[in-house]
């Protein structure tokens, strides 16, 4: 039963004006990232080229060269992650449509349901254009590649350092291409998270206008750029976006990113148990 609910309420998310907007806008994005990519590199030695994953949208590294689209999608995402599913609790308890949903499935099931699936919809809308650029990137540029945009030479001790502060290292070590669609999964899952989160906001607050939503991803965001202003220079970054974007080479904590995370994952948990528990007149 919950698999079937979620299942259908994924397709109905993914079908909603909110989610097909927040989709093209990101899809945009990574186009005229590709086709600027493409009109500057064209006819360029292949020796003097760079790896086509740093040349991502959302590769942090591409910002030595043109910080311009990175920083636009830094500014949206607050925003942006909420649309395709933060809003679909809310809107059902305004419409009166979760007492019709409720006696179907049950409470507790629909409220699982609910959250899996604002978790599945925005990490697909999240993930899709990104992994489309990924492919994009592997036809258009060659893949023997291996230029930074920081243009150390990859003997450098600076260059080296620097990629010893990549997220999941290892995996870039190995293959920068299986690096670039597991970062691309993870900012997918991370996305699908604050997704979550928003819902489970709801279904513990009630609010009577839903822009009120989008306050507290914006506010948690934006207040670990905030905070990372004060910590000193030598400390791991807090600045979310230095965890999600690739090729970072920000310090950073894996305790930070963990409990970050696990916290979403909790206070989810919480507002399940307890929503799932509420009397739904």
């Amino acid at each position: 039963m919950i698999f079937k609910a979620t299942i259908s309420q994924t397709a109905l998310m993914l079908r909603k004006k909110e989610s097909v907007c927040v989709f093209y806008i990101l899809f945009f994005m990574v186009v005229i990232n590709f086709i600027g990519n493409v009109l500057y590199f064209q006819g360029r030695d292949i020796a003097e080229m760079y790896q086509p994953m740093k040349l991502l949208l959302l590769s942090y590294n591409r910002t030595n060269l043109n910080a311009t689209n990175t920083l636009l999608l830094v500014q949206l995402y607050p925003l942006l992650v909420v649309c395709p599913a933060g809003f679909s609790l809310a809107r059902e308890y305004q419409l009166g449509m979760r007492v019709f949903l409720v006696s179907r499935l049950g409470n507790f099931t629909y409220q699982i349901s609910k959250y899996l699936s604002a978790f599945l919809a925005t990490m697909i809308v999240f993930t899709v254009p990104f992994l489309l650029e990924i492919l994009l990137n592997c036809l258009s540029f060659p893949l023997s590649a291996a230029g930074d945009l920081s243009n150390l030479s990859m003997y450098d001790s600076v260059y080296r350092n620097s990629v010893n502060h990549y997220l999941m290292k290892s995996i870039y070590l190995y293959s920068p291409y299986l690096y670039a669609v597991i970062g691309t999964l993870f900012f997918g899952v991370v996305s699908g998270l604050l997704g979550v989160f928003t819902v489970a906001i709801s279904s513990l607050i009630k609010v009577k206008y839903n822009v009120f939503l989008f306050l507290p991803v914006f506010v948690a965001l934006n207040l670990s750029t905030i905070l990372a202003s004060l910590c000193p220079k030598e400390s791991p970054s807090i600045k979310w976006y230095d965890y999600v974007l690739m090729f970072n080479d920000e310090i950073k904590s894996i305790g930070f990113l963990l409990i970050s995370m696990l916290v979403l994952v909790l206070f989810s948990i919480g507002a399940v148990c307890v929503s799932g528990r509420k009397d739904c007149l």
